[in-house]
């Protein structure tokens, strides 16, 4: 088996185990969704949108990129991992002591403080979320998807669970916080377990330096891209009230848990193309087949939901959420556009050019935030709806700078799969549930008839789930007589 082979076998093996798993929990997550919307309503919904709307952008940009750092360093150390855990020790207790500090800042702005009280409550997640990330890195580091898809499954069914079980108790907006602090430290608990790491204290200048200089640089592009976020928590709740945040929050959720699948592929990315950067052609083919499978991944998702999300919104939500159903085939598009960016992003972030990735989403921000100003005070949440799509030409900047050392991707297949998204979702504006999901049957069905190559794309995957499941029914003694069962064992012994 040649090396291109073995390790297109270990990402599809690995891929597949954290890819099921995030669907159970997305299943269980929306599930959560439904009673907690249901029983807050859109204004406790929207303070505990906001507060852990700024919980995440922070625990996302104040990771400084070390953590991306342990995953695609060529020569790592053995003691790296021990150093950047020891720096995230002292670094994060420093954090959460002036985030405590500095949380009725948000509280002021939002005219609510109860955002303040949240916020107080969740500093902590911040240490938790860096001590986790380093266990976490270094088993994405060995391509062992299936521990990180437990890790991340257990840790979010149980905040699921207790955060349910708060609400229904009549703890209000407090069901969720206390939910994300009790997810987040079981997740560094697991993390630890599976990949432990010498807590005693470590520090080489030499290592620290320079992965500061790549992840601040790497954390620099990311911290813009994490700006996007904000726009609910600062934005939305500045400009249109609490409620309007809780709604708009509503409605990217459901965005987001429609294209959770381009999660697993962009967090598999950076490890994966890492490996590829030696063969520019290798590269470029993965990133055209890659924006097929995200295309596949996302686009019927959002369409096929949106078809039907005025009648499923209303019905498991209740009547104060229908807006959510509205303008959610904006925030589809949106998802659906982005995901097809998302390995040109990562392949450049793994060759090291940073500053391009930060240029293309310091561009799709910037257009992200100035609609959102334009169009949020005259037109409402359809205002800001619509500046997610004005923002989309931003990403031209991304495909340049990966073209420029690459060559251009074939997007003509992963097109072809975009457009088919689009009818279903207009139809979605202006027919009932009925026939709008008509037009998504008519649109796909076409699509797949008249174009062999993308059958083909599905059959492909399909037979990857299908051998997938097969190997889990056989012995260990022929998994090990089978070429290449190292490598897969170890990630199966990671499920």
């Amino acid at each position: 088996m040649s090396q291109a082979q073995g390790l297109k076998s270990k990402v599809l093996n690995g891929g597949i185990l954290l890819t099921l798993r995030s669907l159970v929990a997305a299943a269980i997550s929306l599930v959560t969704v439904i009673v907690i919307a249901r029983s807050l309503g859109p204004k406790n919904y929207g303070i505990a949108t906001v507060s852990i709307g700024i919980l995440y952008f922070l625990t996302w940009t104040l990771r400084l990129g070390l953590h991306t750092h342990l995953v695609r360093a060529p020569d790592l150390p053995e003691t790296g991992p021990r150093q950047v855990l020891s720096f995230y020790n002292a670094f994060g207790g420093l954090l959460c002591a002036c985030l405590w500090l500095v949380a009725p800042l948000a509280g002021k702005f939002t005219g609510q403080v109860e955002v303040t009280q949240a916020l107080r409550v969740l500093v902590p997640v911040i240490w938790l979320d860096l001590v986790g990330m380093v266990a976490i890195s270094m088993l994405e580091r060995n391509l062992q998807f299936g521990r990180v898809g437990v890790i991340e499954s257990v840790s979010q069914l149980g905040n699921c669970a207790l955060s349910i079980g708060l609400v229904l108790g009549g703890w209000s907006y407090w069901g969720p916080v206390v939910g994300t602090l009790f997810q987040y430290s079981l997740q560094a608990i697991l993390a630890h377990f599976f990949y432990p790491i010498n807590w005693r204290w470590c520090w080489d200048s030499g290592f620290l330096k320079p992965a500061l200089r790549f992840g601040l640089a790497y954390s620099g592009a990311d911290w813009i891209a994490n700006c996007k976020s904000l726009r609910i928590s600062v934005l939305v709740s500045g400009i249109a009230g609490i409620e309007a945040a809780g709604i708009v929050g509503m409605a990217n959720r459901f965005a987001d848990q429609m294209s959770m699948l381009r999660l697993v592929v962009r967090r598999m990315s950076i490890s994966v193309m890492s490996k590829l950067l030696e063969e520019p052609d290798a590269a470029r083919r993965a990133v055209s087949r890659g924006m097929v499978y995200q295309a596949l991944l996302v686009g019927p998702v959002c369409a096929g939901f949106s078809c039907v999300a005025l009648w499923v919104i209303p019905l498991f939500f209740g009547a104060e959420w229908v807006l959510s159903a509205k303008i959610f085939p904006l925030f589809a598009l949106g998802a659906l556009v982005s995901s097809l960016f998302d390995l040109h992003a990562a392949v450049l972030h793994a060759a090291g050019k940073n500053g391009d990735v930060a240029k293309g989403n310091l561009l799709y921000v910037g257009l992200l935030w100035l609609g959102g100003v334009v169009l949020l005070p005259p037109a409402g949440l359809w205002g800001y709806g619509v500046s997610e799509l004005l923002a989309l030409p931003g990403f031209v900047v991304i495909h340049n700078a990966f073209k420029r050392s690459y060559g251009a991707p074939d997007y003509w297949k992963a097109l072809w799969v975009a457009l088919a998204a689009i009818p279903p979702l207009v139809a979605s504006f202006f027919l009932s549930p009925l026939p709008a999901f008509s037009v998504f049957i008519l649109s796909y069905g076409m699509l797949f008839r008249l174009n062999a190559e993308l059958r083909a794309c599905i059959l492909e995957l399909s037979s990857i789930v299908l051998r997938k499941r097969s190997r889990s029914t056989t012995s260990a003694c022929a998994d090990q007589a089978s070429a290449g069962a190292s490598g897969d064992s170890q990630l199966e012994l990671g499920a």
